[in-house]
């Protein structure tokens, strides 16, 4: 993202990594919570999410378990920590919908259109659900 342009890089990770870079911070979900909760999180201009979201919920990386609706609900957290109008990239397998647990899930028609509440889609294969 740096290299892109970005100002500012935010790594959010199970597991705790450090970094010294002086334009990135990374942050661990608990640690987030506890930010957003006290109100000392800064809303974010961009969220890129990719190959993390289709394990949400299922355990393999340490999180609690919520196979139905982990993705959703990661996709719903991360909407209420950005700015109005922010972006969003996502990258997730595509297929039928289903879960092969506890590695992943596959977004279908209708598991997609649920994870992209609120958002509205401006790039990609749009036509792969049509």
């Amino acid at each position: 993202m740096l290299s892109l342009g970005a100002v500012h890089v935010t790594t959010l990770e199970y597991g705790n990594i450090v970094s010294k870079h002086p334009q990135v911070d990374t942050l661990t979900p608990g640690r987030m919570r506890e930010l957003y909760s006290i109100g000392k999180l800064a809303l974010f201009d961009a969220i890129m999410m990719h190959s993390s979201v289709e394990h949400s919920g299922l355990g393999r990386y340490g999180d609690a378990l919520n196979p139905r609706g982990g993705g959703l609900l990661t996709i719903a957290r991360a909407w209420c920590m950005l700015k109005p109008g922010a972006a969003m990239y996502l990258g997730v397998p595509i297929g039928r919908d289903r879960v092969a647990f506890n590695a992943h899930r596959f977004y279908g028609k209708l598991r997609f259109s649920l994870l992209a509440t609120n958002w509205i889609q401006v790039d990609g294969d749009k036509h792969f659900f049509a």
